[in-house]
């Protein structure tokens, strides 16, 4: 009977591991395109949603909801997006961000770095790095590839890579 209860307690430790990485992941990419609109604009009026379904989380500036496989930037002045270089700026943020996300988890991943902890064996650290890595490079790849979403709240908005490049189409 212990054993049952070590191995739920794991699951559940997993579990909740994953839901971290990823919505740490996804907030980080939305994160990218409040900077960018920050830079660009010079504006701090934004508000960032995580995830769909169920709200667990609501502040002034960020929504958490449920399930953490989407999100969105959303600026409270449209209007300081006056420009092509600053809409571009604003979309490219996020990507950038994951992009420097995958590089250091790869970096941690691939350069023979070793973790020692006395509560989490090296290896449930390597594994949520590896995860980390991977959650971060679907972020990356997803939101690059000229299309729209396919799931979750931002269902049939174009991916920041679309976006970009719409942007570049448009004069």
């Amino acid at each position: 009977m212990p054993k049952i209860i070590a191995v739920i307690i794991e699951l559940v430790i997993l579990v909740c591991g994953l839901w971290v990485l990823t919505f740490l992941s996804t907030f980080l990419h939305e994160f990218g395109h409040a900077i960018g609109y920050m830079i660009a604009a010079g504006d701090r009026h934004w508000k960032i949603r995580v995830g769909f379904g169920k709200r667990i989380l609501k502040t002034k500036r960020l929504t958490v909801k449920l399930v953490p496989l989407d999100g969105y930037f959303t600026p409270l002045e449209k209007g300081k997006i006056n420009t092509r270089a600053k809409l571009i700026a604003i979309l490219s943020g996020g990507p950038i961000v994951s992009l420097i996300l995958v590089i250091g988890l790869a970096f941690l991943n691939f350069g023979g770095i070793t973790f020692n902890s006395e509560v989490i064996t090296p290896e449930a650290i390597e594994f949520f790095i590896n995860a980390a890595f991977f959650i971060n490079l679907f972020i990356l790849i997803m939101s690059l590839i000229p299309a729209h979403y396919f799931l979750g709240e931002i269902k049939g908005l174009e991916t920041d890579g679309l976006q970009i490049i719409n942007a570049f189409k448009n004069k």
